[in-house]
């Protein structure tokens, strides 16, 4: 009797959680039903709801699982169940401990779903937030490229006088700790075992981490005193240039660069329509190529004043164009390319020298490095002679005219060509100026690509005096006007306008004068350019641009032919600062 009874409450039990299960199962099917993101699944004798999660730099998958109040009670399982690889990144236990129900006392699908969304996009944001502030500070600093178009993994670079050292570092679950990955010559100094017991890994702290850029220069330290180098100075990365003036010329220029990263300078040509630029800018270079003297303020490359550099330094700083021999001119670009420039001495001399730096400090290398260097055949290293130059020809866009005399080419080829007999030196920086004329508006998106693969691959600074269309996509933006500069990136310069550059232009078809008189005393409109007069006008917002338009058709009514709405240019933002529209 006692078996049979047991039996009867056991099946009874069953029948009810079998009950409770579809009626749960139901519940999931209508809260999935229209939904493109999650779906139904079946796991651990119970269902649950599951996604993809596409988080920009990566994607990942999330599910629940829902229990019935009688499996809570019988198998001592939680009502939902969380399973994700992101349970360090986001924090779900305000859900799972505090989960929402429906009437019938059963767990909610659709309330947990939406609470899921919240939370996720909350916390990515948040988590966003935090990532961006390293990426932030660590582009201040070093060089640096995204891998893997994942932008919390990166390949970070950092140059000495003769050699470089690379290392990838992966923040995406920052602000727990990072992984990173050596390049063969870093472990030849130190290896990831030995940095990872280091004081700032090992003491890592999740609520008051240090920041990455900290713990590349951590390596930056340790490679310094195992090298036995001298102390490296705050800005041993960098081209910083601090309140420089030229007598008669340019006043007051200061910016901050480093390697891989590109200036393009424009001139305030209201204020300054008298100066000829060549001349001004050609001084500017001078005196960071160590070449011109008379000027004030404070020039210093990678950690030392201009002034105190050895000529191997300042030969890696280049100014363009070169004077070239008549020889190079009759010769094909392949072969001029390289004309009197001993590249074998230029690789030979930075491996030797790092080499040298390795057994000064007592690195003896390993049986299988020697070995290698001995049996390297002359024919290798000819290979990899001509694979650079190769390189330097597609960074350049000259490898398809690479057998075309110099004579033949344009002038913006020419250009390029001179760039081109740069890198083959291996130049720390490049300086030059792009005639207007040789570039038109289809040119400049295959000119800022050359100049994107020639930071990315030969890790040089440029300078450059061009169009808007190619400084517009530099690293920095220098203006320069008669007794300041401004200098940034094209957003924050953008942002220095009134309502972040936030645009709007109005035709208008013969109106009453007394109408454009009232235009120009709205309080919401910070300036107004007459690009023609009566009909056309550029207005620069200082209030919501949609409100600005709903006054302007209240206004002008039959009046307005059309109007558009943009985000301001450098052409704009430039014409915001030379001249205040008025009306007379």
């Amino acid at each position: 009797m006692k078996k049979s009874s047991i039996s009867k409450k056991t099946n009874i039990m069953k029948k009810s959680r079998n009950i409770e299960l579809e009626h749960l199962r139901l519940k999931i099917l209508d809260a999935v039903r229209f939904s493109k993101r999650f779906w139904m699944t079946y796991r651990e004798h119970t269902f649950g709801i599951a996604s993809i999660l596409d988080l920009i730099y990566k994607k990942s998958f999330i599910e629940v699982l829902f229990f019935t109040n009688k499996d809570v009670m019988n198998r001592g399982v939680p009502l939902l169940k969380i399973n994700t690889p992101l349970l360090d990144e986001f924090d779900f236990s305000e859900i799972i401990f505090e989960p929402d129900f429906d009437e019938d006392g059963l767990v909610s699908p659709k309330k947990i779903i939406e609470r899921m969304r919240k939370l996720i996009i909350n916390e990515f944001q948040k988590h966003t937030m935090v990532l961006e502030k390293e990426v932030e500070l660590l582009d201040k600093r070093f060089e640096n490229y995204i891998i893997n178009n994942n932008p919390y993994y990166r390949e970070v670079r950092f140059s000495f006088s003769h050699f470089d050292i690379e290392l990838k570092v992966n923040f995406e679950k920052y602000p727990l700790l990072p992984s990173f990955s050596f390049s063969r010559t870093l472990l030849k100094i130190i290896s990831e075992r030995e940095f990872n017991k280091e004081d700032i890994l090992k003491n890592w702290n999740e609520l008051n981490p240090p920041h990455i850029y900290q713990l590349i220069e951590k390596v930056c330290d340790i490679v310094a005193n195992r090298l036995k180098l001298d102390k490296l100075s705050n800005n041993f990365q960098h081209l910083v240039l601090k309140n420089v003036s030229m007598e008669n010329g340019i006043q007051n220029i200061s910016f901050n660069i480093h390697r891989g990263k590109s200036i393009g300078i424009l001139y305030d040509e209201e204020q300054l329509s008298d100066v000829d630029h060549k001349y001004d800018l050609f001084y500017l270079f001078w005196a960071i190529s160590g070449n011109y003297t008379d000027f004030s303020g404070k020039i210093e490359i990678f950690g030392k004043e201009v002034q105190f550099l050895n000529k191997k330094d300042l030969a890696k700083i280049v100014i363009l164009p070169e004077a070239h021999e008549s020889k190079i001119i009759n010769m094909k670009v392949k072969k001029a390319i390289k004309y009197k420039i001993n590249i074998k001495e230029i690789q030979k001399s930075r491996k030797n020298k790092l080499q040298l730096l390795l057994k000064t400090a007592g690195f003896v290398p390993k049986i299988d490095e020697i070995v290698g260097e001995i049996f390297v055949a002359p024919s290798k290293r000819i290979i990899r002679r001509k694979a650079n130059i190769k390189k330097v020809l597609e960074v350049t866009g000259l490898s398809l005219k690479k057998n075309k005399r110099c004579s033949e080419l344009n002038q913006l080829d020419f250009l390029l060509f001179s760039i081109a007999r740069a890198l083959v030196k291996s130049p720390s920086i490049i300086m030059f100026l792009i005639p207007f004329e040789i570039l038109d508006r289809l040119g400049y998106d295959k000119f800022n690509n050359y100049m994107q693969k020639i930071k990315e691959e030969f890790h040089v600074i440029l300078i450059f005096h061009a169009p808007e269309g190619i400084v517009s996509n530099c690293d920095q933006i220098l203006t320069i006007g008669k007794e300041e500069s401004r200098i940034g990136t094209f957003n924050k310069l953008i942002e220095e306008l009134p309502r972040s550059g936030e645009i709007i232009t109005i035709e208008l078809n013969n109106p009453d004068e007394k109408l454009i008189k009232k235009l120009y005393k709205f309080d919401e409109i910070a300036k107004i350019q007459e690009e023609r007069k009566n009909e056309k006008y550029k207005i620069y917002l200082k209030d919501d641009p949609n409100k600005m338009i709903i006054r302007l058709t209240e206004l002008f009514g039959q009046y307005l032919f059309s109007f558009k709405r943009y985000k301001a240019s450098l052409e704009d933002y430039k014409e915001f600062f030379e001249k205040s529209y008025k009306y007379n």
